[in-house]
């Protein structure tokens, strides 16, 4: 199987393949709730365990990226190249727990600076300092050390005077991303951590292969930074108490890597139910009768605009006065009450001429008063091209349609569509996503480039179209609860789990992959090696033009 392979897509793969190989299966190991400060933006989490099983990185010198990165790195940094060496004999040779979770967390400084930290289990404190040592030796980097409050700490300084500095105890090791954290982190207590946070408690209890938490309180305080009154408008709008809720919430993420599908599973804390319903409300399903059977994208979601209205209005500064009339004995609150709340989306088709491409599109909303809406319409001096049928020109190549009938109002640029509005239902709306759509706060996109027209795909580069119809199928997002939604992106290799089936992927499709970070960086033609690469699929051996081993 020939390769040709490019230069800077291998150093990216090497990259890859060093990241991948520090990963191995969970232990409990360090709190590390105790070791990230409380103001912490974010914390990712790594079960390394589970990903080198489900990436089966024993055996990743099988696959031809990590072979021909390998001896690629062999050649340019062979001090680098024994270190990785050692790593795939003994995974545990650095000295870190290479069975537990790798964390990092991100937050700011005192200067509004990021800052944060990478955090690993110690299984051999000795190892893990020789092998720090040995890695500055072969950067050229200084390392100088100095003991405080149970920690050594190991900082490293390039020519440059660029300073980074490693903590590190019998349990866990600590590269912080800027030194200047380095007295608050050793004097670090419970109540100013992570661990007395119940939000990350029950997120560090329920991670699995990889998990996101992000603080949302830390994430106002920024934007308050930045001279947003947030606080001050969230608690004047809707209430001290929400203000207080959003400030201890938090949102969970995890995501695994299941046959045929990566799914990310998100859970948003901190916030009661009562606050939900109070914006939240059941989807309309009716309105899914009303879409075209056929859909590339489709979105469905439902919101309380009649409590939304009220809270906004009761702010004087936002200037809201639900008595004002907005036409002849119609006021604002009269108009939103006219509407049910419930909204559809569906991108169903495209029109192709001469290069140009016009998406075809519909929306549909819930109406409880048609007769004020209708007023609306007609004060807002459309064109009626028929008996509740407005038309706006000029917007697109296409007339833009808006249509009612006593339960709807219906937007779309396709004449179709647009019949099959006033034909009160469509034969197999939506098709196959018409069951999820159906439950609400529902997003589908079809990424399988097959099923789009020739002259979309004649817009995208060879390479995306190529990769795209060789690995994706679709991804949806639909909510669990009313805290919790699951993201899901699936792939056309169900054989497999999809981190193992994505490896896979990039080594059949190294060719394929180089052209298009090539694209990507606007070059003419893709860098090369002067010796073109043959793998002999049987032996996975290394052979010149010439048939002989490398």
């Amino acid at each position: 199987m020939k390769k040709t392979l490019c230069n800077h897509f291998l150093t990216c793969c090497i990259a890859v393949v060093l990241a991948v190989l520090t990963l191995a299966s969970c232990s409990k190991g360090p709190d590390y709730g105790e070791l990230i400060p409380n103001d912490a933006i974010a914390v990712t989490a790594l079960d390394l365990g589970t990903l080198w099983e489900k990436g089966e990185v024993d055996n990743i010198e099988q696959l031809s990226f990590a072979k021909l990165g390998l001896q690629q790195l062999r050649s340019d940094d062979p001090q680098m190249a024994a270190i990785v060496d050692a790593i795939l004999k003994d995974p545990r040779s650095t000295g870190l727990d290479l069975k537990g979770d790798v964390v990092v967390y991100l937050g700011m400084d005192d200067n509004s600076d990021l800052a944060g930290a990478l955090m690993a289990g110690v299984q051999n404190r000795k190892k893990f300092e020789e092998f720090l040592s040995q890695l500055c030796s072969n950067n050229d980097l200084t390392l100088s050390t100095e003991e405080r409050k149970g920690w050594r700490v190991m900082t490293m300084e390039s020519e440059y005077g660029i300073r980074n500095a490693c903590i590190v105890n019998n349990k866990v090791a600590v590269l912080l991303f800027d030194e200047d954290m380095l007295d608050g982190f050793t004097e670090l207590t419970h109540s100013e951590s992570l661990a007395s946070n119940r939000n990350f408690r029950q997120y560090w209890k329920g991670r699995s292969e990889v998990s996101v938490w992000m603080n949302t309180g830390s994430i106002m305080e920024i934007a308050e930074g930045f001279g947003e009154d947030i606080k001050g408008t969230i608690g004047r709008i809707y209430g001290e108490k929400f203000w207080d809720e959003i400030e201890r919430s938090g949102i969970a993420a995890n995501i695994t890597f299941d046959k045929g599908v990566m799914r990310t599973v998100m859970t948003y804390q901190g916030i009661s139910n009562k606050t939900i319903k109070t914006y939240m409300q059941k989807f309309n399903s009716d309105l899914v009768d009303l879409m075209p059977a056929k859909t590339y994208a489709t979105l469905s979601t439902a919101y309380n605009l009649k409590e939304t209205m009220k809270i906004l209005a009761a702010d004087e500064e936002l200037g809201f006065d639900l008595d004002e009339e907005v036409t002849d004995g119609i006021t604002l609150g009269d108009a939103v009450n006219a509407f049910g709340g419930s909204l559809i989306f569906s991108l169903f088709d495209f029109e192709v001429n001469e290069g140009s491409v016009m998406p075809m599109m519909a929306v549909a909303v819930d109406i409880k008063d048609a007769d004020i809406v209708r007023s609306l319409l007609k004060e807002a001096e459309l064109t009626e091209t028929d008996k509740d049928v407005y038309a706006i020109e000029g917007i697109l190549d296409t007339p833009i349609y808006i249509a009612l009938n006593k339960k709807a109002l219906f937007v779309t640029n396709s004449d179709k569509a647009l019949e099959g509005f006033k034909n009160g239902k469509v034969k197999g709306a939506l098709g196959s996503v018409a069951k999820s759509a159906r439950e609400g706060n529902y997003l589908y996109a079809d990424l399988d480039i097959n099923h789009y027209p020739d002259g979309i795909r004649a817009l995208l580069p060879e390479s995306v179209v190529n990769l795209m119809g060789k690995y994706f199928e679709y991804a949806e997002f639909k909510t669990n609860d009313t805290k919790s939604g699951e993201c899901d992106l699936f792939i056309k290799d169900k054989k497999q789990n999809s981190l193992l089936a994505t490896l896979h992927f990039v080594d059949d499709n190294l060719v394929e992959l180089g052209k298009l970070f090539d694209e990507i960086g606007g070059g003419e033609e893709c860098p090369v090696y002067e010796e073109e690469y043959y793998v002999d699929d049987e032996d996975m051996e290394l052979l010149d033009e010439d048939d002989h081993i490398l």
